[in-house]
């Protein structure tokens, strides 16, 4: 069977290491197997996010990737003002080459940034490709920690409804988001689905039985942005210090809560000594390290309910219990309910609480094997059900083809 193509758009995929590469990788890896080929266009890096150069070993070779450089040399006022859309244009370029001289079969744009949406809609409108708009978080609509107000509100507004209105299928990362989209947008309801992150379990580095040395060792990996605050686990840390097992948490990733000294923080509560910063990691060292861990810490945004950390996922793999600082009634905490992993779920703010958690998944949890988590999050799994609507509209897309083509030819 000649496989099919799809051009995917994005402005993260390895050497990247931000946490969408994550995602998009494993759409290239898993489409394959559903007889889909890629092609991506995405810039080979971003000035000023993470890269991890072990992350391109795993793109399958049969995978064309086209890196459009970041335009750094751009009028420093320009990338001010829109630092991502300053590369649409070089992108748009290659994009257009690229659907001139070869088949493409559909076209997934996925962001944020969002603004990498225009592409899809550019090339839907000049070479009527069936377009899968990628939401991997919220844009404006559904989007809690959205900040711009007035007319670039309104603005992003604008282009938030078009995307929504021109796309064939809309993807959403949790049903959260599908569900507050289609309340917002109803006229397009239909088109909206949801698709989770997910985790490729054979990637995590052999689990070490649970609780097999004194020391209760936590790791939280990934960055710390987004109003996430640690410091009422380090207020929970510190109640529990001196009561039962020594307790040592492993910080992994960068550090990015602005107006917080974490240190100082770290110091004032006198845990200096057993909170340690290991900064950002390879991809691998950082699976290794889950998978070391006696419990995996989430942290997400207080009030926050819709979406979920893809850090998430990854724990998953790791097969380790999970204390997720959360909304009790958020995304994060139904997605652990389905996952089938041992866990706890604490208001981010309330360290009390924290604390409990904490106690009751290293006393009353008991793991005898590793824990599998439900195949559904499995990204092997999840790329199927991408290739299934993919192959859909690509269908639909010939049909209106064969129908068209007797009405041209009778003018």
């Amino acid at each position: 069977m000649t496989p099919r193509q799809l051009l995917l758009v994005t402005y993260h995929f390895p050497p990247s290491a931000a946490s969408g590469s994550f995602r998009l990788l494993g759409f290239a890896r898993h489409l394959p197997a559903s007889h889909w080929q890629v092609t991506v266009v995405a810039p080979p890096e971003l000035p000023w996010e993470p890269v991890d150069a072990d992350l391109t070993r795993k793109v399958p070779p049969e995978t064309t990737v086209c890196h459009v450089p970041y335009p750094k040399a751009a009028p420093k006022f320009l990338r001010w003002a829109a630092p991502y859309a300053v590369w649409l244009p070089r992108a748009w370029r290659v994009c257009r080459t690229l659907a001139d001289s070869a088949h493409f079969d559909a076209v997934l744009t996925s962001g944020p940034p969002h603004s990498v949406h225009w592409l899809g809609l550019k090339l839907k409108k000049r070479f009527r490709l069936p377009w899968f708009a990628d939401f991997r978080d919220p844009w404006v609509h559904a989007n809690p920690l959205y900040r711009f107000r007035g007319m670039r509100r309104r603005w992003w507004q604008y282009w938030e409804r078009k995307v929504l209105k021109y796309s064939d299928a809309v993807l959403a990362n949790t049903p959260g988001v599908t569900h507050a989209l289609r309340t917002a947008y109803p006229r397009w309801a239909a088109k909206m689905h949801t698709l989770t992150n997910g985790f490729d379990p054979w990637e995590s580095a052999v689990v070490r039985p649970y609780g097999a040395r004194n020391e209760l060792h936590l790791v939280h990996a990934g960055e710390l942005y987004a109003g996430r605050d640690p410091r009422p686990l380090l207020d929970a840390l510190a109640r529990l210090r001196g009561q039962g097992r020594p307790i040592h948490l492993d910080i992994l990733g960068r550090n990015s809560t602005a107006g917080l000294e974490l240190e100082a923080e770290i110091e004032g509560r006198g845990l200096a000594s057993i909170v340690s910063f290991r900064g950002q990691l390879p991809y691998q060292q950082a699976l290794d390290a889950m998978a070391a861990a006696d419990v995996l810490l989430l942290l997400d945004t207080p009030g926050r309910t819709l979406g979920v950390p893809a850090k998430l996922y990854e724990y998953f793999g790791a097969g380790r219990p999970i204390l997720a600082l959360a909304d009790p009634d958020s995304d994060v905490a139904k997605v652990l309910a389905e996952s089938g992993v041992p866990h706890r779920i604490a208001a981010p703010r309330d360290a009390g609480r924290i604390a409990d958690a904490l106690h009751e998944l290293t006393t009353s949890v008991t793991i005898d094997r590793e824990t599998e988590p439900s195949e559904q999050f499995t990204r092997a799994h999840l790329t199927k059900k991408l290739a299934h609507m993919l192959e859909g509209h690509r269908i639909v897309k010939a049909k209106v083809r064969v129908v068209r083509k007797p009405v041209e030819e009778t003018v």
